[in-house]
């Protein structure tokens, strides 16, 4: 089967691209209007909103394009949002919808891309129902598999070939709803974890000296508590236990007239010297020079 290069962008090497048209039918089930595979040259800048041709479609037609990053970094941009692309980033865009995809000059992209033909009322998962989508998947290999396979079936230029296409388009769709709505929920398990960790720090941190005896605490990994932190907190968890000893060393000084070695050691300090040095690295002035 032919491809249509003005369907296709030319700043790329080693593709793989078949167009296989834009239906005339009004459509029950989805179609694939073109498939393929792609090295992004350096230079790879995308910013439309159709694609030539779309005219020759039935108007009761809608048209998706899911493009799926395998290796390199770059940028895609809608228009009222923007998103870092690297390997397992995954997004989508209703043909009429403002996109720009860039490729990163040092580390272009590698990627897989499928323009579906569909009836507006088909709904398979986020990927078809909203006009712009981005995810982040894990599981690479399934999805390569599936993309090469509707590839080869595209590139039979048979009756069955096409066909096969179809069928397997709709395995695709299928398959990345199963293992975004896994990301998604891993996202929810991390988001709970650390609901947890930042309530059980903000009642016990005044006792607690270091974030291995926090994760014990807690029943999590260490190294996966870090992680969880640093994702929704912008900050270690060791420096937020830190800000909380030291506010709370603030409140007391402010307050009352506790000796600076008395806070220290209910704080977990037991060197009132360190316990200065960390409280002036919070604060600018050490303790006496608090008040």
């Amino acid at each position: 089967m032919e491809t249509e290069n003005e369907h296709f962008s030319n700043q790329v090497k080693d593709a793989r691209q078949v167009f296989m048209g834009f239906p005339s039918e009004k459509l029950s089930q989805p179609s694939v209007v073109s498939v393929g595979f792609e090295k992004c040259l350096p230079d790879f800048k995308i910013e439309r909103e159709s694609y030539p041709q779309i005219g020759k479609s039935n108007p009761n037609n809608q048209f998706t394009t899911i493009e799926f990053i395998t290796a390199g970094t770059g940028e895609l941009k809608f228009s009222d949002s923007s998103f870092q692309l690297s390997a397992g980033s995954i997004f989508s865009y209703k043909i009429g919808t403002y996109h720009r995809i860039t490729s990163s000059s040092g580390d272009p992209m590698v990627k897989y891309f499928i323009v579906l033909a569909h009836s507006p009322t088909f709904k398979i998962n986020t990927l078809t129902e909203n006009k712009t989508n981005f995810n982040r998947i894990s599981h690479h290999v399934e999805i390569i598999e599936l993309f090469e396979l509707i590839l080869g079936n595209a590139n039979s230029g048979t009756t069955n070939g096409i066909l096969i296409c179809n069928l397997l388009a709709h395995s695709l769709a299928l398959k990345i709803s199963e293992l975004t709505h896994s990301s998604e929920e891993k996202q929810a398990r991390s988001w709970d974890t650390y609901n947890r960790i930042l309530l059980y720090l903000r009642k016990n941190y005044f006792r607690i000296k270091t974030i291995e005896e926090l994760a014990s605490e807690v029943n999590v990994d260490p190294a996966y508590l870090s992680r969880v932190f640093r994702r929704f907190h912008n900050e270690t968890p060791y420096r937020f236990l830190i800000r909380l000893k030291m506010g709370h060393a603030a409140s007391l000084l402010l307050s009352s007239r506790r000796l600076v070695k008395d806070i220290a050691f209910e704080l977990g300090f037991e060197n009132p010297f360190h316990f200065s040095r960390t409280f002036k690295s919070v604060y600018g002035v050490s303790p006496e020079n608090f008040i």
